[in-house]
């Protein structure tokens, strides 16, 4: 930044040099210049020139260069908070507008700090700096530039509110063509089973309409203060050969003047752009600082993790989602002891994965209702707890990646071949191991599309299995495998060393036949509680559903 003055002092000083020069040329007489003045003259020009030429590459280096830097530094301070950010927040905001504001909108700060901000830099000196040179020229001519600038002052006044408008509305349009792209794309096969593909078209043609109305409304606004800056720069020309006429300047002054004049539209022109350009990156900055303002996940405890397999016990947990009618979880209490297995089972919608939620603390509940290990998850390091939690969820979530990297995902980094081998064994994925070309290098695919839903859940399994974690968690893992492959998982499960407290959620009751502690869940609340035969002599939900289930699988 310091280096544009200098620049922008040397651009002004060379049109000054060779308006004199001209001038002496015009004065000399039939002896001709002295000796020694062309040669001056024209190493003089030349070292300003290259002088001027240096500064400008390097500030425009610099400047550039430290704008990469921001971009570089925002990006990622963009994505660390959000890696932060509360489970609620996702819940409610669309992946492909937070792509946009992660990459276009990221992309227009820097545009802001490094070739808006140098030419805006240059464009506020240069301005002033040809006046003045102007004035010192002819006065005229410095006079009715002045008055042209009134014509420039008019359009901004015009404009620049209706872009300031137009600029958050083609960002967020733009967001809105993300969005729907990206949703598109991960549910493609969605579309196709449903014959959807027309309808998708359409939909996704409106959006790029709206798209395309808000581009137009923007072209049209910056036609119109471009308009006001291409005719103060024709009228320009016209403001020199009449102040030539009227105050008879001399050829050097006359030639001054039309390069002054050159070199003035050019900043004239950067100030729009500049304009322009801001209202665009403040609708961008508008937009990232709304990530920004979302309070990450609190994260002030500093409890330990207990040393081996905890306890987990909920006193009357109670909680309700933000937005909700009623509690998803109504007064539950239980205690499980340590290395010990917690089945939960229920309807659909009971509260189940709701408290797995709870303890990983993806969603926060109450103080002194949820303890792990006696401690209260609100007073555990939030990093330490959930390190400590393997999950295998319902609906498991791939990279796309290969198998082995997704089955080792939450492994140490020095992770034996022979435990990789274990966790698959146990899982039951060895025998699909044989269907791919590549066996654990096979690259599974965007969210592991390439498997069948019982595959992905096994590679979910070996997943969390492999964590080694304290707390292993699985949440209706087994519900696309069959009989069969759930029985030899489960007895595989049973035979390993209890060094774990396990949760089982489950709809299949064979699943937690042999848990510890089993609690029925319905509508948030605690219907029954206890072990598996103890469950059976109530003619309650559980002993129901367990006879219902034994007659379908006979």
């Amino acid at each position: 930044m310091l280096l544009v003055p200098v620049f922008s002092a040397l651009q002004l000083l060379v049109p000054h040099l060779f308006g004199e020069a001209i001038d002496e040329v015009s004065n000399f007489g039939e002896e001709g210049p002295p000796d020694g003045w062309i040669v001056e003259t024209v190493l003089l020009l030349i070292a300003v020139t290259l002088v001027a030429s240096t500064v400008r590459f390097g500030s425009r280096l610099l400047q550039i260069g430290l704008s990469r830097l921001v971009e570089e530094e925002l990006r990622n301070d963009l994505f660390r908070h959000l890696q932060r950010a509360p489970q609620r927040y996702f819940d409610q905001a669309r992946i492909g507008d937070l792509v946009s504001r992660s990459t276009q909108d990221v992309e227009l700060m820097r545009f802001m700090a490094g070739p808006t901000l140098f030419f805006g830099l240059s464009a506020a000196l240069l301005i002033p700096g040809t006046l003045f040179m102007l004035f010192h020229v002819s006065p005229s001519v410095g006079v009715t530039v002045i008055a042209l600038f009134g014509l420039i002052a008019l359009g901004m006044r015009i404009a620049f509110p209706r872009i300031a408008e137009l600029s958050r509305v083609v960002q967020d349009r733009q967001a809105d063509i993300s969005a729907k792209a990206q949703e598109d794309f991960s549910g493609i096969r969605v579309l196709h089973a449903f014959a959807k593909e027309e309808a998708e078209v359409e939909s996704f043609g409106g959006l790029a309409q709206a798209c395309y109305d808000a581009h137009v409304d923007m072209a049209r606004s910056r036609a119109l203060l471009h308009a006001t800056f291409v005719a103060a720069s024709l009228a320009a020309p016209l403001a020199v050969i009449v102040a030539g006429v009227v105050e008879n300047l001399s050829l050097g002054q006359l030639f001054s003047a039309f390069v002054y004049m050159q070199l003035l539209a050019w900043p004239l022109l950067v100030v729009g752009w500049v304009v322009q350009t801001w209202h665009r990156a403040r609708a961008a900055a508008d937009r990232i600082d709304e990530v920004f303002v979302v309070e990450p996940e609190a994260d002030n405890a500093q409890g330990e993790f207990a040393d081996a397999a905890p306890s987990i016990e909920a006193r009357h947990l109670t909680f309700r989602y933000e937005g909700a009618a009623t509690a998803a979880l109504r007064d539950v209490s239980f205690n499980v002891q340590p290395g010990q297995v917690l089945g939960l089972v229920g309807p659909v919608g009971s509260g189940k994965t709701t408290l797995v939620h709870l303890l990983a603390r993806i969603y926060t509940p109450l103080p002194g209702q949820l303890f792990v290990g006696g401690d209260d998850v609100l007073d555990l390091d939030l990093g330490e707890l959930r390190s400590e939690l393997a999950v295998a969820p319902q609906d498991p979530f791939l990279f796309s990646d290969s198998l082995k990297s997704n089955v080792t995902f939450g492994a140490p980094d020095t992770v034996a071949a022979a435990d990789i081998e274990n966790a698959i064994a146990h899982s039951a994925l060895a025998s699909d191991l044989d269907a791919f070309p590549d066996g654990l290098e096979q690259v599974v695919g965007e969210r592991g599309v390439t498997l069948s839903g019982g595959q992905k859940q096994r590679a979910s399994l070996a997943r969390a299995l492999l964590a080694e974690r304290r707390v292993l968690v699985l949440d209706d893992t087994l519900s696309a495998v069959d009989h069969d492959t759930e029985r030899r998982i489960l007895e595989t499960l049973r035979q390993r060393e209890r060094s774990q407290t396990t949760i089982v959620i489950a709809h299949r009751l064979e699943a937690v036949r042999h848990a510890d502690h089993i609690v029925v869940l319905e509508g948030g609340d605690v219907l029954d509680q206890g072990r598996h035969d103890d469950l059976l002599t109530r003619d309650g939900w559980y002993a129901r559903t367990w006879h219902q289930q034994q007659e379908k699988r006979q």
